[in-house]
């Protein structure tokens, strides 16, 4: 019992440190000498990345944070579903935990003084690996909300939970390419109880995100929350203590 405690406590902190990372701050002062904290929304992610250095580096960041949620839960899964079963509670624990404590690490990250970003990209990784089809429950709503509605980003990003929420409750853990796919839905088909698994891990990640979403809340519900415009760019009417600068199109087609 000593050794199983004992990699489910290194499995959980790999999970904290490996979100912790703040990969967009690196890269953009390598690549460009500036902090992303200081310029436009603030946030080290991969949008407030695209707006300050371009698609280029802006997507190369979107794309790392969200290698950080899915590698995590991938390592988790194959590494304790071989080692104890899906029906251990160390594996329960791990799988479910271990993606909280990703966003955690990113959204408050001790290299950042405990700051950092919201966890929406790593939070897209870990569904893509537990089951693609709540991750694209959790876009459709989302771009309906943003796109037709005029929700502000991170508000949708909150709401779409209404939708993916309950899905999750009649999908197992099945990534599509996985080898043993059908002996995992064959075993969750007999023993529902495994069904609450992907639930409760959309459900940690939903909850590790929340407290960085609140302040965006309130700012939409003061009318200050910024927004998300296709060939409009960004619409700051919240109040950041930030430089807003903006790479130009000629900039951004250097890059």
């Amino acid at each position: 019992m000593a050794f199983e405690v004992l990699w489910l406590i290194l499995a959980l902190l790999g999970s904290f440190l490996s979100g912790s990372i703040p990969y967009s701050v690196i890269i953009g002062r390598l690549a460009k000498g500036k902090d992303l904290r200081e310029y436009n929304i603030g946030n080290p992610g991969g949008f407030n990345a695209v707006m300050t250095y371009g698609l280029p580096i802006g997507l190369t960041v979107m794309f790392i944070d969200i290698l950080k949620g899915f590698i995590p839960i991938a390592l988790i899964d194959w590494g304790f579903s071989n080692l104890y079963g899906i029906d251990s509670i160390y594996y329960q624990l791990a799988v479910i935990l271990g993606p909280a404590l990703c966003i955690l690490g990113h959204n408050h990250s001790p290299f950042l003084k405990f700051k950092g970003g919201r966890g929406s990209a790593v939070f897209v990784g870990t569904l893509f690996w537990v089951n693609p089809l709540v991750l694209i429950i959790y876009f459709l709503p989302f771009g309906v909300m943003i796109g037709v509605l005029k929700v502000p980003t991170r508000v949708s990003t909150v709401l779409a939970a209404i939708f993916y929420l309950p899905a999750a409750l009649f999908m197992p853990i099945a990534p599509i390419w996985s080898l043993d796919m059908l002996d995992t839905l064959a075993f969750t088909e007999a023993n529902p109880i495994f069904y609450l698994v992907p639930f409760l891990i959309a459900l940690g990640m939903w909850l590790a995100q929340l407290p960085r979403h609140i302040p965006s809340i309130i700012a939409a519900i003061k009318g200050e929350e910024w927004t998300l415009k296709i060939g409009e760019g960004q619409q700051f009417s919240e109040k950041f203590e930030t430089k807003k600068e903006f790479l130009s199109s000629e900039e951004k087609e250097k890059n």
